[in-house]
């Protein structure tokens, strides 16, 4: 695993009482892209957005380019929840799934899961990956997702491809299959994801499954976030 300093990694208070809702972003993101989700929910719900390295106050750090590194730095306080639900976008869908089974063999399987974004495990991908690109194809191939001055797009590029080496690399499969329940959350305009490889996410757990079609691209879960919100308590509660 890739060295990297011992701190915490959940960046908000889990609730006393309740469900912690543990919410990990998509490639090129960090805990800041859930800055607006933390007043979507009311108690007994709390939002926990979840840091990894090489982004906002961890730039320094060497950012993973394996989900298993992701789902060993996150697993110690993840587990140390009392009760806990899982959402992630897109990279955070696969590392939320994957730290779902890690917590079910540990015996502290989550309440729920909830994936947006993303294929299901065992899905081969249909789309050529990107982050194997040179540098100007590659920043070609993201268009306006990056943006800003030169110093800026170096890191940001740099990051996005170790996130999606991290993302694209991953090969997953639907056994062994979570024992929670799972709610997926599709946008009707997604041009990376069809609608059955999100289906295809019932297949990967011997709980519930229920999909949401909202409307929206790729990061519709950022201006559907209240929708999502409401629909995540209703399934928690």
């Amino acid at each position: 695993m890739t060295a990297v300093p011992v701190r915490r990694r959940l960046r908000d208070t889990p609730p006393v009482e309740g469900t912690a809702l543990v919410c990990l972003p998509h490639a090129g993101a960090g805990a800041a892209s859930f800055a607006r989700w933390l007043g979507l929910f009311d108690a007994p719900i709390g939002v926990v957005r979840a840091q990894l390295p090489g982004r906002e106050d961890c730039a320094s750090e060497e950012p993973l380019r394996r989900v298993a590194d992701a789902v060993e730095l996150l697993f110690p306080e993840v587990a140390a929840l009392p009760r806990v639900a899982l959402y992630g976008h897109s990279m955070g869908a696969v590392i939320a799934f994957e730290l779902a089974r890690a917590l079910a063999a540990a015996g502290r399987a989550p309440a729920h899961l909830f994936v947006s974004g993303r294929r299901a495990p065992h899905c081969r991908a249909r789309h050529r990956g990107i982050h194997r690109l040179p540098d100007a194809e590659f920043a070609e191939a993201l268009g306006s997702a990056v943006i800003g001055p030169p110093h800026f797009l170096r890191y940001a590029l740099a990051l996005t491809r170790a996130d999606l080496t991290l993302s694209e690399d991953y090969s997953g499969a639907a056994d062994p299959r979570v024992p929670c329940p799972i709610t997926a959350f599709h946008g009707r305009d997604d041009p990376i994801v069809a609608v059955d490889e999100v289906q295809a996410w019932s297949a990967a757990t011997t709980g519930t499954f229920t999909l949401h079609l909202l409307e929206g691209e790729h990061l519709f879960h950022q201006p559907r976030r209240r929708e999502l919100a409401a629909l995540m308590t209703g399934a928690l509660t």
